[in-house]
């Protein structure tokens, strides 16, 4: 990011993953005997996509914080090529990254997409700061032998999904720019 990039990083309100999380479970557990359709229970209105979005992201960075052992926090700041800013601290340094979020929709939303169809689009983005989370909303296993990643012009590529039916436990992968690596991580209670 250059240094107008990173003054602008700086001016929003960084919220906690966790606290985040813990809020959003407190609402889902509130709503649950409510007879509301399944499209809002899921977040699959476009009323609610900010919601959706800010549930992804606090996941992503949650694992994120898991993985490096430190708190990373995030900002919703929709602009041009990403969804929020993630932000850590490492020794005397404090750094930002623009993420976009991706996501592979459910069966029932979109039976004929499919991981390497979303990866495969990724090639229209270009910045070299530029970090692509991809949320894995499905209930079925991925292999990264048999994804074929073509030439990106990002910094990161990640994906993260629950690895069970309650959601209790998530797996964050990545970065697959570099040496990608698995980190089990729960949700927070």
């Amino acid at each position: 990011m250059d240094r107008a990039a990173i003054n602008e990083a700086k001016k929003p309100l960084y919220r906690d993953p966790v606290v985040a999380l813990r809020e959003l479970r407190a609402l889902e557990l509130s709503i649950a005997d409510l007879d509301i359709s399944p499209d809002v229970r899921h977040l699959r209105t476009n009323e609610l996509k900010r919601v959706r979005e800010y549930r992804q992201a606090a996941l992503f960075c949650h694992g994120m914080s898991c993985r490096i052992e430190q708190p990373v926090l995030f900002a919703p700041v929709e602009a041009a090529d990403y969804d929020f800013i993630a932000t850590w601290r490492s020794d005397t340094n404090i750094h930002f990254a623009p993420v976009q979020l991706k996501e592979l929709v459910p069966e029932s939303l979109n039976p004929r997409s499919s991981i390497q169809e979303l990866v495969d689009g990724l090639s229209r983005y270009s910045s070299d700061s530029l970090t692509v989370a991809v949320f894995l909303n499905r209930n079925s296993r991925f292999s990264l032998k048999e994804l074929q990643l073509p030439s990106l012009r990002i910094a990161a590529l990640w994906f993260f999904f629950a690895v069970t039916p309650d959601q209790s436990e998530w797996r964050l992968v990545g970065n697959l720019m570099e040496e990608p690596e698995a980190t089990l991580f729960g949700y927070p209670v």
